[in-house]
């Protein structure tokens, strides 16, 4: 109860406190208006990184102690990201590499009256991940869509090592290790809908902007609803141009702003006051991210993954064996989805949300194991399991409160829940039916942050959620468990943040 008190009033005081008398608004030109124009957006990041280390110990007396270390690592990567929007067109597309080779070595020594020790251990690595996501969305006139986005990931890992041990100059323990592991996965869907979601922040700055002019009494002449369309259509533009230097996209970007006002009569005077409001607004008053528009959607998801893992153990002394063990998951997923979205800016402050999703299918999945010791033949296990028909039913709603730039507010509400029916088997063709399953997951959560000053910023956020999971077995219950069982929980965690910047 007190903490659900504290939810009420902190919600009292946010109202309170953005209920400050502020400048009337002279136009009346709404978020939901506001369409995008055409830009192409694309960034390209290198980095390259080394580091090292090396240590040297030595311990003199009765005992004699020493020991030194030696590592090095390095890594380089490249990331790739890509953005269009039109009126025939949206899409993402995002590309990454990431790699590194390294190595260790470490060498003791511990010798005292009649006894020498000595330990040497090496090991080296390398990795590599590749990862393209992307997603594209056709369009016609009539806001019909088809969509086709995917994923792929490819990732592979080598760790091999050596371990040597001696007591005054006899192998006292040896093992020489190797690790392999490759994964890939796919995922790719299919889709047709109609309507359309665009970001709209770019329109909220631009009331900003011009209402500080009115505020500050540069303000020429009142501004119209094609003053503000124009602007914010200036401020998408700038936002996605290309620049090397970021001190010279602010200049190009606060020059860009200024002369639009000055060609369009609306600044009476262009001092520092003048612009140091145009800064303090183009920093700030950008977030968060607000959005307009709703889509209807339906259509084929498929996904596909695969790993291989490799443990080898090779050991030659005090006895001599190699131990090897082989691990290979194959996972696949079909599934029918339908869902809706929407988004809707009822004004500058309110920002009203939605999203469901419903989807049913087919989930497999393949697991491979050999074990063996040398010279035994080892073992082999399998198992197959498949979840048909899965359903899977999740959505949330809620609504962003935005009082000013630089507070804001936002409460959804989410639930997610599924049903499957288990089979499961060494193969496919012996798989037996196993359990059905049920889970429900639902709670809210809360987000609030209050700009007191530049020196003092206020931060608080709550989540809840209630759980509720019912199974039943099938066919072979365990031997102990019940044929069915229910089980529920709740849990909730509040988080507040008081920051102070001293300078």
């Amino acid at each position: 109860m007190k903490k659900i008190n504290l939810i009420a009033l902190l919600l009292i005081l946010l109202v309170i406190f953005s209920l400050k008398p502020s400048v009337a608004q002279n136009t009346t030109y709404k978020l939901s208006d506001y369409k995008n124009p055409d830009y192409l957006y694309q960034s390209l990041e290198l980095n390259f990184g080394l580091n090292s280390g090396m240590s040297a110990n030595k311990y003199s007396g009765s005992m004699k102690d020493s020991y030194n270390s030696f590592s090095f690592n390095s890594v380089v990567g490249a990331a790739y990201n890509r953005y269009i929007n039109s009126s025939k067109a949206q899409g993402d597309l995002f590309v990454s590499f990431n790699g590194g080779v390294g190595s260790e070595k470490f060498n003791s020594n511990l010798a005292y009256d009649t006894y020498n020790g000595e330990k040497n251990t090496k090991s080296s690595n390398h990795n590599e991940r590749f990862n393209i996501a992307g997603l594209h969305r056709f369009y016609n006139q009539k806001q019909n869509f088809i969509e086709v986005n995917g994923a792929l990931v490819l990732a592979n890992s080598r760790n091999s090592g050596t371990d040597n041990t001696y007591s005054s100059g006899v192998a006292y323990a040896s093992q020489e290790t190797k690790i392999k592991v490759f994964e890939n996965s796919i995922r790719g869907s299919f889709l047709v809908g109609k309507g359309r979601i665009e970001q709209v922040q770019d329109a909220r700055l631009a009331l900003y902007l011009l209402d500080d002019l009115a505020v500050l009494k540069r303000e020429k002449r009142p501004v119209s609803d094609e003053d503000v369309n124009d602007l914010a259509q200036l401020i998408t533009k700038l936002k996605y141009k290309r620049f090397f230097d970021d001190r010279l996209r602010k200049i190009a970007q606060i020059t860009a702003i200024d002369s639009l006002l000055q060609v369009k009569g609306i600044v009476n005077s262009a001092d520092a006051t003048y612009f140091t409001s145009l800064n303090d607004n183009w920093e700030y008053a950008n977030n968060p991210i607000r959005e307009n528009g709703h889509r209807l959607f339906t259509g084929l998801e498929a996904s596909f993954g695969y790993k291989y893992h490799y443990d080898y153990l090779k050991s030659g002394v005090p006895t001599d064996h190699i131990a090897e063990t082989t691990n290979k998951n194959k996972m696949a997923e079909l599934i029918l989805v339908v869902g809706y979205s929407y988004e809707k800016p009822t004004s500058r402050k309110w920002q009203n949300f939605a999203n469901v999703k419903g989807s049913a299918g087919i989930h497999q999945y393949y697991h491979h194991q050999v074990t063996g010791i040398d010279p035994d033949p080892g073992t082999e296990t399998n198992l197959y399991l498949e979840a048909t028909p899965t359903v899977n039913l999740s959505g949330d709603f809620g609504f962003g409160f935005y009082p000013n730039s630089r507070t804001w507010l936002t409460f959804s509400w989410s639930l997610h829940s599924s049903w499957e029916k288990q089979m499961d088997g060494e193969t496919k063709a012996k798989k037996t039916d196993l359990q059905n399953n049920f889970n429900l997951h639902t709670g809210p959560q809360l987000y609030a942050y209050y700009y007191l000053s530049q020196k003092l910023k206020l931060s608080f956020s709550y989540s809840g959620y209630f759980n509720f999971d019912n199974y039943k077995y099938t066919f072979d219950i365990p031997e102990g468990s019940v044929d069915k069982a229910t089980r529920t929980f709740w849990n909730q965690s509040v988080n507040a943040a008081l920051t102070y910047s001293l300078f």
